[in-house]
C-alpha cells in the first residue's frame, strides 16, 4: 500500500510540473488564446488567419492552418520562453514560407529540431527550394508528402546531408539522377504514389546504406537488371501497384540482405526461373491481386532460401504448381495460396516442411487430397480449406497433423468423413464444418436389406474449442458431440428433429451422469424440432443443470408454453380453452345488449388504427447505403434484384465522398424496423475508414446491428479490402461476385427479419420504442439524404 501511495504522488508530482510548464509557457500574445492542461494549445488569428498550434515542451510543435493561402509567419507567437530543443516540427496545410523553416524555427523558440513534416493536401502554390532546408543540419527525418508538388530541385538536400528517413509520397514528381545524391546516410526512402515513368537506372545506386524502399503506385513498368545496383544493404522492398508485366532474371541479384518483398497489383504472367537464387536472407515474399492470370509457377522458385518464413500469393489466378516449390527451405512457417483456381496439388509440395505453422488454401477449387499431401506438417496448428470442392477426406490423411488446433472447411461438397478422422489428435482444436453435405450415416447391404449406420468421426475426439456442423444435412443427433467436452457446438440450420438419441434416453436429472463436462455454448435453431417434451427437457437441463448458454433459443419455433410444463399440457390447455370460451360467451352477450355501442366504438378504433400502423411490408424495411461513386453500380444492378426478389420497402442512402470526415447513418425513432444493406466497396472502405485501422474497422462491422454488407469489387481494391472480405462474418455479408449472391441474401434478410421482429415487438410493448406517424405511415422526421422507393413502382 506505502508503495502505491508513494507512485501516485510522484506521478501528482511530475503531472502538476508538467501543467505548470505549460502555464508558464503560454505566451502573451494578443493574437492567440492560450489554453490546454498537458499540452499547450494556442488558437491564433494572424491577419484573419486562423491558425491552431499544439505543443509539448521539449518534444512537438504541430502548427495547423485553416484556410490559409498566404500567412506572415513573424507574426507567430514565440511558443516558449526561451529557446528549446524539439524532437519534431509539424505543419499541416500552411502555405510555404517565403523565408528558410529555421528562421520560422527561431521565432518561434524552436532551436534544433531532429524531424520536420510538411504537408499540405490542398495542393502548394509554390515550389521547394534549398533556401528552405538552409540551416537544419541536425535534420535527421523529412516528411514532405501529400503536397501535390511536381518537381524538386537537383540540389534541393545538399544542406540536410544527414538524412536517415525521407518521405515524399503521394505527390507528382519526377525525380531526377541527381536529387538523392547528397543523402548517402539514407537509411529509408518512401516515394511511393508518384509518376516514375522515366525512372533512371543510377537513381539509388550511392544509397548505401538503404534499408527500407517503397516504390508503391509510382507507375514504374520497366526495370533495367542492374536497377539496383549499389543498394546491397536493402532490406525491405515494395514494388506494389506498378503495372508490372515482367522482371529480369537477375533484377535481384545485388539484394544480398533482402528480408521482405512485396509485389501485389502488378501485371505478371510469368516469373522468371531463380529469381531469388542469391537471396538468402529472404524471409516474407508477398504477391497478392495479379492483375492477370498468373496461371504457373517456376519450378523450384521458393526453394534453398534457409531463413524464408512466410509466403503469400493470394489473387493470382494460379491453376498449377510445381512439386519442388518449396524445396530446401525448411524455416518456412506460413504459407497462402488462397483465392486462386488450384484443382490439386502434388503429392510432395509440403514435403519436408516440418516448421509449417499455418497453411491457407481457401477459395480454390481443389477437388481431393493426396494420402500423404500433409505427411511432414507436424507442427501445423492451422488449416483452412473453406470454399474448396472437396467432396471426401479419408483418415490418413490428416493423421499426421497431430498438432493441429484450428481446421476450416467450410462451404465444400463434403459427403464422407473418415470416422477415425481426428483419433490421433489431442490438441484443444477448433473444427468447422459448416455449409457441406454430411449426414454421418452409410448405408451398408445386410442379408438383402439396406441397414443405415451412423457413425461419428468425433467418437474419439474430445474438448474442442469448437465444433460446428451447422448447415449440413444432419437428421440426428450423435451423442458424442453433446458429451465429449467440447466448449462451443453449432448444429443449427440441419433437418434434426430430436436433441438427445431417444433409443438411450434418460432422465433429466441422468445426463450428468454421462456428460463429461459441460459446453458453454450451443447453437440448435433453424432444425425441424418437435416440441415433445424430451427437447424441452433436454434444454432445461442445459442451461438449468449444466449452465450451458443457448444462443439462439429465441429463434425455436415451439410455444413459450411449451417449455418446463409438459406434464402438464392438457390441463393448460383445457383451462386456455374454458377462458377462452367463457370470454367469447361474456363477449357475446356485452353484444347484443349494448349492439350499437359496441359497433361504433370498433369502427373507431378499427379508423384509429388504419391511421396509426405503418404501411404493410413484406418484412421489414430495407435501407440501401452506398458512396455516390457506386451509385451506377447500385441502381443497374443492386435495386433491380431486390425489385424482383423482394416486396419489402425500401429506401436508398447515398453518401457523399466529397465530405470525408463525416459518415452519415439512417436516423431514424424506428430504426429498428429496417435493415441496413452496405454496399462495401474499396471505394466506400477509402472514403468512411481512411483513417482507421482494420481491426477497429473489422470490430465495427461485427458489431453492426440489423446491417448487411455486400462486398462489391468496385473501385481500386486493396489489401485491406482484401483482407476484410477473407475474413468476414458469413451470418452478416455477402460476397456480389460469389455463387448463388441473391439466395445467400434472401436467406440472411430472412433470418435477421425473423431475429428481428421478436425483438422490435418486445419494446415496442415495454414502451422502449415509440412508433411517430404520419400520412404516409412510419418515417423518420428528418430523410434529406433518403428517399423512400415503393418496390412494386420502382423504376431505374
Amino acid at each position: 500500500m506505502g508503495h502505491t501511495l508513494a507512485a501516485y504522488m510522484v506521478a501528482a508530482s511530475l503531472a502538476l510540473q508538467v501543467i505548470g510548464a505549460a502555464r508558464v509557457m503560454c505566451p502573451s500574445d494578443p493574437n492567440c488564446v492560450c489554453g490546454g492542461t498537458l499540452a499547450l494549445e494556442l488558437n491564433c488569428n494572424i491577419d484573419g488567419r486562423i491558425v491552431e498550434i499544439n505543443l509539448l515542451p521539449n518534444t512537438y510543435i504541430n502548427i495547423k492552418c485553416k484556410n490559409a493561402t498566404t500567412l506572415d509567419y513573424n507574426k507567430l507567437p514565440k511558443c516558449a520562453n526561451k529557446m528549446n530543443t524539439f524532437k519534431s516540427v509539424s505543419f499541416k496545410d500552411c502555405p510555404l514560407p517565403s523565408t528558410s523553416f529555421q528562421e520560422v524555427l527561431t521565432n518561434i523558440g524552436v532551436s534544433k529540431t531532429m524531424a520536420l513534416i510538411f504537408q499540405n493536401a490542398k495542393n502548394l502554390s509554390g515550389y521547394f527550394d534549398r533556401k528552405h532546408f538552409t540551416g537544419l543540419h541536425n535534420l535527421t527525418k523529412l516528411l514532405l508528402s501529400v503536397n501535390g508538388i511536381t518537381h524538386l530541385p537537383d540540389n534541393l538536400f545538399m544542406d540536410i546531408n544527414k538524412l536517415t528517413w525521407l518521405n515524399i509520397r503521394s505527390n507528382s514528381i519526377n525525380l531526377s539522377e541527381q536529387l538523392f545524391k547528397p543523402l548517402e546516410r539514407l537509411e529509408t526512402l518512401e516515394i511511393s504514389h508518384n509518376h516514375m515513368t522515366n525512372i533512371s537506372s543510377n537513381l539509388f545506386s550511392h544509397l548505401s546504406f538503404l534499408r527500407k524502399l517503397s516504390l508503391w503506385q509510382s507507375n514504374v513498368t520497366w526495370f533495367s537488371k542492374d536497377f539496383f545496383t549499389g543498394v546491397n544493404v536493402l532490406e525491405e522492398l515494395d514494388l506494389s501497384s506498378n503495372g508490372l508485366n515482367e522482371l529480369p532474371s537477375s533484377i535481384f541479384k545485388p539484394l544480398k540482405k533482402l528480408k521482405k518483398l512485396t509485389l501485389f497489383s502488378n501485371k505478371f504472367s510469368s516469373l522468371p526461373q531463380n529469381l531469388f537464387k542469391s537471396n538468402d536472407d529472404l524471409e516474407t515474399v508477398v504477391i497478392l491481386n495479379n492483375d492477370v492470370e498468373l496461371k504457373d509457377l517456376p519450378k523450384n522458385l521458393f526453394g534453398n532460401l534457409p531463413n524464408l518464413k512466410q509466403i503469400y500469393i493470394q489473387r493470382c489466378g494460379l491453376v498449377n504448381i510445381p512439386y519442388d516449390l518449396f524445396a530446401n527451405s525448411p524455416q518456412i512457417t506460413n504459407i497462402s495460396l488462397a483465392y486462386n483456381d488450384l484443382e490439386k496439388l502434388p503429392e510432395s509440395i509440403f514435403n519436408d516442411q516440418i516448421n509449417l505453422l499455418e497453411l491457407d488454401l481457401s477459395h480454390n477449387n481443389l477437388r481431393n487430397l493426396e494420402p500423404k499431401l500433409f505427411s511432414s506438417l507436424v507442427r501445423l496448428e492451422k488449416l483452412n480449406l473453406c470454399y474448396n470442392e472437396l467432396v471426401k477426406i479419408s483418415g490418413s490423411t490428416f493423421s499426421p497433423l497431430l498438432s493441429l488446433l484450428d481446421l476450416n472447411m467450410e462451404h465444400n461438397k463434403l459427403r464422407t468423413i473418415s470416422s477415425y478422422l481426428f483419433s490421433n489428435n489431442r490438441q484443444r482444436m477448433s473444427i468447422s464444418l459448416a455449409y457441406n453435405e454430411l449426414s454421418f450415416e452409410n448405408r451398408e447391404l445386410h442379408n438383402n436389406s439396406w441397414i443405415v449406420n451412423r457413425v461419428s468421426p468425433f467418437a474419439d475426439t474430445y474438448n474442442l474449442r469448437l465444433l460446428n456442423l451447422s448447415h449440413n444435412n444432419f437428421k440426428h443427433i450423435l451423442q458424442d458431440w453433446w458429451i465429449n467436452g467440447h466448449d462451443i457446438l453449432d448444429i443449427s440450420y440441419n433437418s434434426i428433429s430430436s436433441l438427445w438419441d431417444d433409443e438411450n434416453s434418460t432422465a433429466k436429472y441422468g445426463y450428468r451422469k454421462i456428460f463429461k463436462k459441460p459446453l458453454k455454448e450451443v447453437w440448435v435453431s433453424h432444425n425441424v424440432f418437435q416440441c415433445r417434451c424430451t427437447n424441452n427437457e433436454f434444454i432445461d437441463f442445459l442451461q438449468d443443470d449444466m449452465n450451458t448458454k443457448v444462443v439462439d433459443l429465441q429463434d425455436l419455433d415451439c410455444p413459450f408454453w411449451a417449455s418446463g410444463t409438459c406434464s402438464m399440457r392438457i390441463v393448460i390447455l383445457a383451462i386456455i380453452v374454458t377462458v377462452f370460451v367463457t370470454f367469447l360467451t361474456i363477449l357475446a352477450i356485452i353484444y347484443f345488449d349494448l349492439r350499437k355501442q359496441v359497433s361504433l366504438t370498433l369502427k373507431k378504433t378499427l379508423y384509429n388504427m388504419s391511421q396509426q400502423n405503418p404501411t404493410n411490408n413484406t418484412g421489414r424495411g430495407i435501407v440501401v447505403e452506398y458512396l455516390d461513386m457506386d451509385e451506377e453500380f447500385v441502381l443497374n444492378e443492386i435495386l433491380p434484384g431486390m425489385r424482383h426478389y423482394l416486396k419489402n420497402e425500401i429506401h436508398v442512402n447515398a453518401i457523399s465522398s466529397s465530405d470525408q470526415n463525416t459518415k452519415q447513418t439512417f436516423i431514424s425513432p424506428v430504426k429498428e424496423m429496417y435493415t441496413t444493406l452496405v454496399i462495401f466497396s474499396p471505394n466506400y472502405l477509402a472514403s468512411q475508414y481512411r483513417y482507421v485501422n482494420i481491426k477497429k474497422i473489422r470490430g465495427e462491422m461485427l458489431k453492426a446491428k440489423n446491417t448487411i454488407y455486400v462486398f462489391v469489387d468496385t473501385g481500386i481494391e486493396d489489401f485491406t479490402f482484401a483482407f476484410l472480405k477473407g475474413q468476414r462474418d458469413l451470418r452478416t455479408t455477402v460476397l456480389w461476385s460469389g455463387k448463388d449472391c441473391w439466395n445467400t441474401f434472401l436467406s440472411i434478410t430472412a433470418s435477421s427479419d425473423k431475429e428481428h421482429l421478436g425483438r422490435l415487438i418486445k419494446k415496442i410493448n415495454t414502451g422502449k420504442i415509440e412508433l411517430t406517424t404520419s400520412k404516409s405511415g412510419l418515417w423518420p422526421p428528418d430523410s434529406r439524404n433518403i428517399y423512400a422507393l415503393d418496390a412494386s413502382h420502382m423504376q431505374v
